[in-house]
């Protein structure tokens, strides 16, 4: 028996000799997978063009933190930020299974790339609405951004380390929560505001 498959356009036969040959997917979900995925290829590169150059536009005006309660806004980063991240893994989890199996490399690189995308967009997110302040809408995303690819980054190298590449692992989920809060922690540490209004609320207490 001689089984050959193909990712573009999608196909998979087995020859069973005799000349008994078995499409296991048909013409039409093949023309289907094949433009989904060139939209979906697309969709992502138009997607990495603009977040480039939102990384290096006009940053905006500055935010200050002017009756902000900058402790209790670093705690719902770390506490509701890390939740975020740890749910999102464990979906991409699952997710990187699926696109690696219907979509082998091609479909591997699509997920790496769709997964860089949806931690950087979500950690930009977390970081406008409980991020450090003072900050523009630009350190929001830059910070964002970094966060997001440092997370995704750990998980891969992790996942290579342990020789379990290509597939991820449901321990992946807490090891990007743990990254997340230590990236985020060190964020807040290099705001000069922060620390200067940390370290003023430690004397007092003393």
């Amino acid at each position: 028996m001689d089984v050959e498959t193909g990712w573009f356009p999608p196909r998979a036969t087995c020859d069973f000799g005799g000349g008994d040959v078995r499409d296991f997917i048909s013409p039409t979900k093949s023309v289907v997978f094949s433009v989904t995925g060139v939209l979906i290829a697309i969709l992502l590169a138009v997607g990495l063009i603009l977040t480039v150059r939102r990384l290096s536009g006009d940053p905006g005006p500055t935010r200050t933190a002017d009756g902000v309660d900058l402790g209790k806004r670093r705690r719902n980063h770390l506490i509701f930020g890390t939740l975020d991240i740890a749910v999102v893994v464990a979906v991409l989890t699952a997710g990187n299974v699926i696109a690696i199996i219907l979509g082998d490399l091609p479909g591997g690189i699509l997920f790496g790339l769709a997964s860089a995308a949806g931690l950087s967009a979500l950690a930009a997110v977390l970081d406008r609405h409980t991020g450090p302040l003072p900050s523009t809408a630009l350190d929001h995303r830059r910070r964002g951004t970094a966060a997001g690819l440092i997370v995704l980054g750990v998980i891969f190298a992790a996942t290579a380390i342990t020789g379990q590449m290509p597939f991820l692992r449901l321990w992946c989920v807490p090891l990007a929560a743990a990254t997340y809060a230590a990236v985020t922690a060190v964020q807040w540490s290099r705001l000069p505001h922060y620390k200067r209004d940390h370290r003023t609320a430690h004397h007092s207490t003393r």
